[in-house]
């Protein structure tokens, strides 16, 4: 028996949407795992739908069997998470990906990175050698705990 990738539902912004991104932004779908070490190691992983960019988008988080786990959603004036029908509000989108992921994470270097651009991000260093087969691995090791970021994009 064969592996199928659940076909996500299709999320069309409307004026209720915070973001009300335009359609050339670039969008990215694919596989996300976060693996945090340290003395309360913790990982997740999901399927994704990325839009937009450091300071506007949305990212959408899916279980395996499609269900969606969360929605960030951010600009300069909002940073959103919404968990079904509940939505919490942040100060920052660092403060926003521990809170979807359990690390913070450089939002403005994984767009960078996920186009093959060598970003510099504080503590983080990036393996962009198979990005264009669709695969990105960076880890950071400053400061603690150390955290592993892996995403395979849907081809």
């Amino acid at each position: 028996m064969g592996c199928a990738t659940p076909s996500r539902p299709s999320k069309g912004l409307n004026a209720s949407s915070p973001t009300n991104l335009p359609a050339q932004l670039p969008e990215w779908q694919g596989r996300i795992s976060v693996q945090v070490l340290g003395d309360a190691p913790s990982s997740m992983s999901a399927s994704f739908s990325l839009r937009g960019d450091a300071y506007n988008g949305e990212l959408d988080l899916y279980s395996p069997l499609g269900t969606t786990l969360g929605a960030l959603q951010w600009t300069p004036q909002l940073v959103q998470f919404s968990d079904g029908g509940k939505h919490q509000y942040f100060n920052s989108l660092a403060e926003l990906t521990e809170k979807a992921t359990g690390a913070a994470l450089p939002v403005d270097a994984i767009f960078g990175w996920l186009q093959g651009q060598h970003v510099q991000a504080t503590g983080w260093q990036a393996d962009l050698s198979a990005v264009s087969q669709g695969s990105l691995i960076a880890r950071r090791t400053a400061p603690s705990p150390e955290v592993t970021l892996r995403i395979k994009l849907d081809q």
